[in-house]
């Protein structure tokens, strides 16, 4: 699940720095969209849609979905419905069971390479991925 969530965290921040470049902004894209930049547009190489606090980027068929919301640190947050349908849409992933993504992401968790969102002491079953430190 390691390679997985490491196309799923390149995948999106490819799309970033396409569109860094693009508009000439450096960060914080979803206070951004709809000011600096189109909520709706295209990069070069991607289709963008920022809504409410998430994106979906697509790109040749495979389709990424990610929340953005700066509600801490980690800036990539997501489902496991959005993480799955990934893996799916991506070519040079194997679609896996349901079983085993529950079993990927526990396994991501124990390895401190994701953590749940945790909003108010209540588990909203959304995943972050965890910043390294110094980042």
């Amino acid at each position: 699940m390691e390679k997985e969530l490491e196309l799923y965290i390149s995948f999106i921040k490819d799309f970033e720095k396409e569109l860094s470049v693009k508009h000439g902004i450096s960060d914080d894209f979803w206070n951004k969209s709809g000011k600096d930049f189109p909520k709706k547009g295209t990069t070069e190489n991607y289709i963008y849609n920022f809504h409410g606090a998430g994106c979906t980027i697509e790109q040749n068929d495979i389709i990424c979905e990610y929340d953005t919301a700066p509600l801490n640190g980690n800036n990539i947050k997501f489902s496991p419905w959005k993480f799955f349908n990934f893996i799916k849409t991506h070519p040079k992933l194997n679609t896996i069971s349901k079983e085993d993504l529950e079993s990927g992401l526990q396994l991501l968790l124990t390895k401190k390479k994701i953590s749940k969102l945790v909003i108010n002491d209540i588990q909203t079953g959304v995943y972050q991925v965890i910043a390294p430190a110094g980042v």
